[in-house]
């Protein structure tokens, strides 16, 4: 006997993929030959069905439809093809029904080949809740609280083998280091990139959550690949222009000002403009960290890390990345907008040498503007009049 504590999800998760392929469960009896012995006996444990028995495999196929039956209906959409349960996509192998997805809602089969992922990581974690020794076979059991993603590999699309890109603002010819030169003999490449600090916790905190994807860095004036999974752009505009190429595409922009003096956030459809907050003496109290998801129709992901100083570049990576608090964070913007595009900003404070930012589980962001289908994109969070540094247009 398999407890349900000795069933890992990678063996589940081998399993579900196994399932997914062929007619899935068009043929219900692919459950008996897919799953192992081990995930058979877990799911369909106290059903009183012989093994290998036609009752096995209709309490299996139940068991499975009532656990995709509590995902969004995003990711319920997504698992229903892949798993031939959709009959306007119905098809003979995975993926033909993938890509008649993708051909539906207008994007390409590598989004929907990603979403799905994420959408059986998801059931994976609802399979697994549901069916322990405490509770009953077929019986739903899912915490109130369970965040919408299982990982934040999810959310970030560290998929194994995945291409990750990381596009780091630089610092002006003029202001660099003369050894940030290729023709310097003490020449440093990662002299002339700015928010430094942003690009080493990307790159520390990918690798930690997924060592199987590739991650490159590059400066805006060395990057002109369009090919990449996920592509992630830090530094705000002044300093970096792979992201100024975004900005036809955002509800926001910010204000440029000499060198040494703010950049505030403007969001004109709002008639808003934010601004870090200052002591009477001139000591930073917080800025703002400003994070933009959009997927492009290539598939790729693009992940814009903002900020009005350097300090709100990084709240904006560690806001969503941070180990458990990042995983409820990402947890409540999934619950928020699914898979839409997206504008989070929010609060950032430095405390001595430790950056605090918020815990979306328990504080609400300062603005979300959110979009789907590229329509324009809607505020449908709105704290922004808690924030001292605000400023209103008149109406």
């Amino acid at each position: 006997m398999v407890s349900a504590q000795s069933l890992s999800a990678a063996s589940l998760r081998e399993s579900l993929i196994r399932l997914r392929k062929g007619a899935a469960l068009a043929r219900p009896t692919s459950v008996l030959t897919a799953l192992t012995p081990e995930v058979r006996e877990h799911l369909a444990e106290s059903s009183g069905a012989l093994p290998g028995s036609p009752d096995e495999a209709r309490h299996l196929v139940a068991v499975l439809q009532r656990g995709v039956a509590q995902l969004s209906t995003d990711q319920r959409a997504h698992i229903e093809v892949d798993f031939n349960l959709d009959a306007e996509h119905q098809h003979p192998t995975l993926t033909e029904r993938q890509e008649s997805l993708a051909q539906k809602l207008g994007c390409a089969a590598k989004t929907v080949r990603r979403r799905a992922d994420q959408a059986l990581e998801t059931l994976i974690y609802v399979l697994l809740a549901t069916y322990t020794p405490a509770g009953r076979a077929g019986q739903v059991d899912v915490p109130a609280d369970a965040p919408a993603v299982a990982n934040l590999t999810d959310f970030w699309g560290l998929t194994a083998g995945a291409r990750i890109d990381i596009v780091c603002s630089e610092i002006p010819a003029a202001e660099r280091p003369e050894y940030a030169e290729p023709s310097d003999r003490n020449y440093l490449r990662y002299a002339k990139f700015a928010d430094l600090d942003t690009l080493i916790y990307l790159r520390t905190r990918f690798a930690q959550l997924s060592p199987d994807v590739v991650v490159r860095d590059f400066a805006p004036s060395e990057y002109y690949d369009t090919q990449a999974d996920v592509l992630c752009v830090v530094g705000g505009p002044p300093w970096n222009a792979k992201f100024r190429e975004f900005l036809p595409m955002l509800p926001f922009h910010f204000e440029p000002h000499p060198l040494g003096e703010d950049d505030p956030l403007v969001v004109p459809e709002l008639g808003l403009t934010i601004s870090p907050h200052w002591t009477a003496r001139q000591e930073l109290l917080q800025d703002l960290a400003v994070l933009t998801r959009l997927t492009l129709g290539n598939g790729t992901t693009v992940f814009l890390f903002g900020g009005c100083l350097t300090l709100g570049v990084l709240g904006a990576a560690r806001c969503l990345l941070e180990p458990d608090r990042g995983l409820r964070s990402a947890g409540y913007m999934t619950n928020l907008v699914g898979h839409d595009d997206f504008v989070l900003v929010i609060e950032t404070r430095r405390v001595g040498g430790l950056v605090d930012v918020t815990d979306l589980s328990t504080a609400e962001p300062l603005l979300v503007l959110a979009r789907a289908a590229n329509k324009p994109f809607t505020a449908i969070v709105d704290n922004t009049s808690r924030y001292p540094a605000t400023v209103r247009a008149s109406s």
